[in-house]
């Protein structure tokens, strides 16, 4: 079998029709969609499971709900296919992109992961925008380090899973598994997966459906657990990052990590709470002038960092 799309749910009963409704209408045949339900409270459950009747469809249902982390690593296991691809359940693919995918797969000699280009859409205005999970040269194979330093030089490294497909027995092999209990689990999975992959592909092809929504969980209102996550996330990557031996992507990878506590911190507006938060920690590891300075004025006040932050986001 050539992919497994995994598609986690959690109390999406408005868009979970549509998600599903862009698999089933693929007409190809060497895939299977494996719907994991963390749990629902509305009816969710109860339309995945309406699609059982189709036979390469598979719903688990959790006892408990443990997570988005917790329902991609379900999906791994539970997956018989050569690839993975993660689609959220708020979220729908083009027609025909899996036989697409699959002949870019085989062009590309199949690398560990394939990088896409996704429309992102806003529910409340309904605009849409052509973007890449990627910023560096398109149509190109890289090995994972090659791709980390061509991303992180230029300060950036996408975190979202669903903009690309991997390689099951690679995920596997390397124990690649989400952790649990995060929010932004993606931000500590994507440094750890492009880092051991031996070969990355960035694709020029936009199938992924992104939609922005109202009330989704990457934009719910206490924010507190999501700085505080993402500072855990931060202390995790430093694991990560001095493990690495070229010095270049070291310099880069540390960039990258001061960035996200930084964020984390204006994120969850934790200079409010009673968590330590080491005000030098970004300072010592920025390496680009424009980062410098953002680190100084942490380092010199937290609140003060915040506002300047908040200012510029609503200006």
């Amino acid at each position: 079998m050539f992919i497994s799309v995994v598609v986690p749910v959690y109390n999406v009963e408005k868009y979970l029709e549509k998600c599903l409704q862009s698999l089933i209408e693929q007409c190809y045949s060497d895939m299977e969609i494996v719907v994991v339900d963390d749990k629902s409270t509305d009816r969710s459950l109860c339309i995945a499971k309406k699609y059982e009747k189709y036979n390469n469809v598979k719903v688990i249902s959790k006892e408990k709900n443990t997570g988005l982390s917790d329902s991609r690593n379900v999906g791994i296991r539970e997956s018989r296919g050569q690839y993975i691809m993660f689609l959220d359940s708020d979220d729908y693919v083009e027609d025909g992109c899996i036989f697409k995918i699959q002949e870019i797969v085989k062009k590309e000699n199949e690398p560990d992961i394939v990088y896409f280009g996704y429309s992102e859409e806003y529910e409340s205005t309904n605009e849409k925008y052509i973007k890449y999970g990627y910023v560096s040269q398109k149509d190109k194979i890289y090995t994972g380090e090659e791709f980390a330093i061509a991303e992180l030089k230029q300060r950036n490294l996408y975190a979202a899973a669903c903009f690309g497909i991997y390689n099951r027995e690679f995920i596997v092999r390397n124990n690649l598994y989400f952790e649990s209990g995060l929010l932004h689990e993606d931000e500590l999975w994507t440094p750890q997966v492009i880092l051991r992959a031996n070969k990355v592909y960035t694709s020029d092809y936009v199938f992924y459906h992104y939609l922005r929504r109202n009330g989704s969980i990457t934009r719910s209102g206490n924010k507190t657990k999501h700085g505080q996550d993402m500072l855990c996330i931060c202390k995790k990557l430093d694991i990560l990052a001095n493990e690495i031996k070229n010095p270049e992507l070291k310099k880069y990878m540390d960039n990258h990590i001061a960035m996200l506590y930084m964020k984390g911190m204006t994120e969850g507006r934790l200079y409010q709470t009673n968590m330590e938060i080491d005000r030098f920690y970004p300072l010592r590891k920025v390496c680009f002038k424009k980062d410098r300075v953002k680190a100084i004025l942490f380092a010199f006040s937290l609140r003060l960092y915040y506002r300047i932050n908040i200012m510029k986001t609503q200006g």
